[in-house]
Order: structure tokens, then C-alpha cells, then sequence
């Protein structure tokens, strides 16, 4: 995955999915430190229930530069099942403040407790969160195509990453 800066001018991907004032969290490299805390129940609910939304769709599927198995990454939160690394998240701040994180940020916060920035922090608890209406608006209003989050399940096991075959993870 491509390493930013968290807060850092958004520029990832093709234009069509940069607006004007949004800023990275959450793509962690190899390499990079970054904070950590142990996560809470209520905020991996949070970045879940944004990742079920996929913005920023891409044809390939981003691995954890953390976790040694090589694999895709498949999230589980409460018996549901998402394909993660495959798009971001977008988070309605203040005065028109936008921030993008590749869903593997649950991946990170879960597993490896990264902490995002306090800055990221509050619009992700008190604006408008997926799925009310006035979330899907905004994304409307910026003209941000999204879609429902893969499961894991719905993707075709002939999918090749490289050079290393498609395998679903076992639990």
C-alpha cells in the first residue's frame, strides 16, 4: 500500500476521487510509526460501519505490509464479513473538511491499534455517519461514486494477487 502522512493533502488515486481540502489517515507503511491505543468497542463500530460504504473502488486488493501471511485482508465484526483493502472511507469534517483512509483501517485499529489523529476523531463520531441519509447526500453533493462493501464470499476464487493464488482466509 501506498504510505501518507495522516492529515496530509489527499492525492491518491486517479483526480476523479480528490476533492479540495481532503487530507490521508490511516495508510500505514512499513517502515512509518505511528501511534497507538488500545481500541475501543465503540470506535471499531464506528470505522466499521463506514467501511461497509466503499469509496474510491479499485480493481486490486491492498495487503497489510504488518501481518505476514501475504493474503487478502477479509474483516469480521459481529458475524458480518467485509473485503477490506479494495477502497477507502470518506469522513465529514467541519467547514467542508473531508478525510479519505483506505478501509483497511479497521484492519490497523483492530489489529495492529493504531491510533487516528483526535482530528479524524470527532467528525467520525458527530457528523453524519453511513447509513443516514444526510451521509449518502454529501456524497452526492461532492459527486463520489460509492458502493456496498464486497463480503469476502462474492469475489471469485480465480482472483489472482501477483503471483501468488486466491485463498480465502481460515478461521
Amino acid at each position: 500500500m501506498t504510505y501518507f502522512e495522516d492529515l496530509s493533502d489527499y492525492s491518491y488515486g486517479r483526480a476523479m476521487f480528490c476533492r479540495p481540502v481532503t487530507r490521508n489517515v490511516g495508510w500505514l507503511g512499513k517502515g512509518y510509526a505511528f501511534e497507538t491505543a488500545q481500541p475501543t468497542e465503540d470506535l471499531l463500530d464506528l470505522v466499521w460501519r463506514y467501511c461497509k460504504v466503499s469509496v474510491a473502488q479499485t480493481r486490486g486488493i491492498h495487503e497489510c505490509e504488518f501481518c505476514p501471511s501475504g493474503d487478502w485482508y477479509q474483516g469480521e465484526r459481529k458475524g458480518e464479513k467485509l473485503l477490506l483493502g479494495t477502497s477507502e472511507i470518506r469522513v465529514f469534517g467541519k467547514n467542508g473538511l473531508i478525510y479519505a483512509a483506505p478501509t483497511l483501517i479497521y484492519h490497523y485499529i483492530l489489529i495492529h491499534h493504531y491510533k487516528p489523529p483526535d482530528e479524524f476523531l470527532a467528525p467520525l463520531r458527530e457528523e453524519p455517519k453511513p447509513p443516514s441519509p444526510e451521509y449518502f447526500e454529501r456524497l452526492r453533493e461532492l459527486d463520489l461514486p460509492w458502493n456496498w462493501t464486497s463480503s469476502p464470499a462474492t469475489w471469485s476464487p480465480r482472483v489472482s494477487l501477483g503471483d501468488r493464488p486466491y485463498r480465502p482466509q481460515k478461521k
